[in-house]
């Protein structure tokens, strides 16, 4: 039925993957903190990160499933232009990943002792859970879901893109569930147009290991001080969210220009091509 609705109605099994990706996630939370209030855990030392590595892996386990039945397992296998020459095309979110930890680390860090070390493992076992879950669900199966509806061309690219870019940006809608509304609405912005330039360069890589890599990265280094020190949560991190993440639509939007520009639109149709109908 999967296989059958993705052919027939891409955009609806796109919007469907992510609801059922984050519901499960959701329904997840829900039941597990209600088992462990009826346990009596003590939430104020819960490790947050451990909770939600076990939650991500919820979601990771829905999206293989849903790449199994409709018979995309073999996108974990592709390698495209290979893992280090899909970094060169992603040198730029390397840059700012690298600029964003060097500034943290030289002038955010706190006078608080670093967190015990299996504290700081499943913040980074966190992270890296989040960069895979989300990159199979939002590059894997509906970027290249879209890629397929709209084609290799220029404008099927550009839409691919965008669209699969909005859908990212709203899923992190689900975290009004502990962040203030007004930073989740600033991430939601910075997260759709990430997710724009995350699939460009999955399109330009044909690599998912790649952006999966970027993102892990990029999600540690925005965390780094939390995670490293324990002193701002992630639903902290988000609520503190102001109108500067707006500059995001730049930051992330112009690169994507230049990484789609006219000339380099052959290596989308060569990674792709063979799968895409234009």
């Amino acid at each position: 039925m999967l296989k059958r609705l993705r052919t027939a109605h891409p955009i609806l099994y796109c919007i469907l993957s992510e609801v059922l990706f984050l519901g499960s996630m959701v329904v997840f939370s829900l039941l597990a903190t209600i088992v462990l209030a009826a346990a009596g855990a003590d939430f104020d030392t819960m490790d947050g990160y451990l909770f939600g590595s076990v939650q991500e892996a919820v979601g990771l386990a829905v999206a293989l499933l849903l790449l199994a039945r409709t018979g995309r397992l073999d996108l974990l296998r592709r390698r495209g232009c290979g893992f280090l020459n899909g970094l060169l095309v992603g040198m730029y979110p390397l840059f700012f990943i690298g600029y964003t930890a060097f500034g943290t680390l030289a002038f955010g860090r706190p006078d608080t002792p670093l967190l015990p070390l299996p504290r700081i493992l499943t913040f980074l076992l966190n992270m890296i859970f989040v960069g895979v879950a989300e990159e199979l669900v939002f590059r894997g199966i509906i970027a290249q879901t879209l890629l397929e509806r709209y084609g290799t061309a220029r404008a099927g690219v550009w839409k691919a893109c965008l669209v699969s870019g909005v859908l990212f940006g709203a899923a992190h809608l689900s975290n009004l569930l502990g962040s203030a509304p007004f930073g989740v609405l600033m991430q939601c912005v910075f997260a759709a147009s990430l997710g724009v330039m995350l699939a460009a360069i999955y399109f330009r890589t044909g690599n998912l290991w790649v952006t999966v890599f970027l993102h892990s990265a990029m999600d540690i280094a925005a965390m780094l001080i939390g995670g490293l020190y324990g002193t701002t949560s992630v639903a902290e991190s988000v609520s503190g969210y102001d109108a500067s993440r707006l500059l995001s639509v730049a930051v992330y939007l112009i690169p994507t220009v230049f990484l789609l520009r006219k000339k380099k639109l052959p290596e989308v149709q060569l990674y792709w091509g063979g799968i895409v109908k234009n």
